[in-house]
């Protein structure tokens, strides 16, 4: 395997390797969240029952069993986004402007 051909292996393993990972995460997320939604009121309903009457606590368990999922989807959104390789059309325009203007200097 000459040099080239090693590097290439090298970067599509490393690929590879972040799609796995990337695939592994979205389980991961899709679980938790799972679990979450199935025991977000069982959990509350745990607190309440044990003698916790701040409204101020249960409250602000509920606003983080709703506000976890959806920040940790919006990260899992931009990554996915960059392994992914996934750009808009006006990125991938503007990468080709400033490539030429570049090479052009």
């Amino acid at each position: 395997m000459d040099r080239n051909n090693l590097e290439k292996y090298i970067k599509a393993k490393k690929r590879v390797d972040n799609l796995k990972n990337f695939y592994a995460h979205i389980a991961i997320y899709l679980v938790m969240n799972a679990l979450l939604l199935i025991f977000k009121g069982r959990l509350l309903d745990f607190f309440t029952a044990n003698g916790v009457e701040d409204q101020g606590f249960l409250n602000w368990m509920e606003w983080n069993m709703v506000l976890i999922p959806v920040i940790w989807g919006v990260i899992l959104v931009v990554v996915g986004v960059y392994f992914l390789k996934l750009k808009p059309g006006f990125f991938r325009k503007w990468e080709e402007r400033q490539m030429r203007k570049y090479m052009e200097e």
